[in-house]
């Protein structure tokens, strides 16, 4: 007896066949159903005021797995203070998002809930002599070409701050300073990812 012939004398080989090409066409389906929902398209836009006098907006464009979000912040008179492109994969708080409305959910999060209106004061000590700044846990990187000085003048003047989450691990914190046009992007603090 051949292998065929006792492969098609086994009462359950018929099942075995219809049953994987049923479970072949559920495949094909579910593959063709994800690779649409990373199709789809997220074009969502945001707004939210920070720092009692500035506005943030957002603009979130292209298919939502790989979506890119234009950040643009003005003051009172409509000047561009502080802007950033970001792509969304790589933020915290955008993991499987598939569609607009789940897009805009992530984005009033990430513009609201998660962005920290506070002060410089609350920036931690830069001891004289060391590194960078004694974050404890979780350290604080200066942004290139700040100085301990800036830096430490800036958190004693204990001015607005505002940080947002740029990465999957960090938020920057933007300082206002009166006098300044633009916010001072004065450095990333580290949270558990």
């Amino acid at each position: 007896m051949t292998i065929h012939a006792r492969l098609a004398a086994l009462p359950t080989f018929p099942g075995a066949i219809s049953g994987g090409v049923m479970l072949a066409a559920v495949l094909g389906f579910t593959l063709a159903a994800s690779t649409s929902a990373m199709a789809a398209e997220c074009e969502v836009s945001m707004e939210q005021t920070w720092l009692s006098d500035l506005v943030a907006s957002a603009q979130v464009s292209g298919p939502c797995a790989s979506a890119s979000i234009e950040l643009v912040v003005r003051n009172g008179v409509d000047d561009v203070v502080w802007s950033a492109s970001h792509a969304a994969a790589n933020l915290f708080g955008f993991d499987g998002v598939a569609d607009a409305d789940s897009m805009g959910v992530a984005l009033g999060d990430w513009l609201g809930d998660y962005a920290d209106n506070s002060s410089s004061g609350r920036l931690p000590e830069w001891p004289e002599g060391a590194d960078m700044p004694d974050a404890g846990e979780f350290p604080f990187y200066v942004e290139e070409g700040v100085s301990r000085d800036v830096y430490e003048t800036l958190r004693t003047a204990d001015y607005p701050m505002i940080c947002y989450i740029q990465g999957h691990e960090s938020t920057l914190c933007l300082v206002q300073q009166p006098g300044v046009s633009v916010l001072t992007n004065v450095g990333a603090q580290s949270f558990p990812g």
